[in-house]
């Protein structure tokens, strides 16, 4: 049987994002910010508690992967343009039990928010791309006015981070695409040493112009491997149906392999969550083959 120390919920809490990434995959062809949990009071709590209630209790897939633990991952969109919604929920699930943790694009961390929060996340992921301001500009990870992450800024937060949580993980999230495989972020790496710099290849979910071929995958990672045990690479057959994700109403999702959109549940909060998971593929073996390559915490 398979065991893991922990398992990992991937909830999208939200569409928006002051961001306008080509490739950004967290698009649902039929979603509505309107229909968006945290715009309805008391909805977001309780698909934290309905989740809590299953995955944190002897359950069919806790059988199948001997988890220990349960950490919810606050995505997006970008989960930090909520503001205090973001903040409560993520104190909610502490307060359910959930270890948390968040990837975020950084845009909204400042040493104010950030000293509130590294405390509670066991995980803090922060999305990369590009050193290159050009580079930047063609992905669209930036804002309307043109501001994205610096290198140096990115830097300030990584440290402030572990000062603020010596035990934290810190994760680096590179998507290499048309504009960036042939760049050398090697240097960037040895400066900062995220626990886990992970290498994901663009999926061609909604846009394929940004798709890459394996050559041009292999040669990204290629040239980074040397920077050792952090680095840590996702091709597109690793992803499929290997992540547990929930989408901003709270339904679970899971790409669909022709890569045309998602396989979407029922909302969880009206059929329960033993009931949602059956609706979507989930493969818990290729979930385990993920966590197995590197210390599960570090994920």
């Amino acid at each position: 049987m398979t065991t893991l120390d922990q398992l990992v919920i991937n909830f999208h809490m939200t569409e928006s994002c002051n961001y306008r990434c080509g490739y950004c995959y967290a698009t649902w062809n039929d979603h509505s910010s309107e229909r968006e949990l945290h715009r309805h009071s008391g909805e977001v709590e309780r698909l934290l508690d309905s989740l809590a209630d299953y995955f944190l209790n002897p359950n069919p897939l806790q059988q199948a992967l001997g988890y220990r633990s349960v950490r919810l991952n606050f995505a997006g969109g970008e989960p930090m343009l909520l503001g205090d919604r973001f903040v409560t929920a993520l104190n909610q699930a502490q307060a359910c039990g959930f270890e948390t943790s968040i990837i975020t694009n950084g845009h909204f961390l400042d040493e104010t928010n950030l000293a509130a929060m590294a405390p509670q996340l066991s995980v803090l992921g922060i999305s990369y791309d590009s050193m290159k301001a050009e580079t930047v500009r063609q992905i669209g990870r930036q804002d309307r006015k043109g501001r994205g992450l610096s290198r140096e800024r990115l830097t300030r937060l990584a440290l402030l981070y572990r000062a603020l949580n010596p035990e934290g993980v810190l994760k680096i999230n590179t998507v290499v695409n048309t504009f960036n495989w042939q760049e050398d972020m090697r240097d960037l790496g040895i400066q900062i040493r995220p626990d886990k710099w992970k290498l994901l290849r663009v999926l061609p979910v909604h846009d394929h112009s940004l798709v890459i071929s394996d050559s041009q995958y292999r040669a990204f990672v290629e040239r980074h491997a040397e920077l050792g045990p952090m680095i840590v690479e996702e091709d597109n057959q690793d992803m499929r149906q290997s992540y547990l994700m929930i989408d901003p109403e709270g339904r679970f999702y899971q790409n669909d392999e022709a890569g045309k959109g998602y396989i979407l549940s029922s909302p969880i909060r009206q059929v329960g969550v033993e009931s949602a998971l059956t609706q979507i593929p989930f493969d818990p073996e290729a979930f385990a083959r993920r966590y197995q390559l590197i210390p599960l915490q570090a994920v």
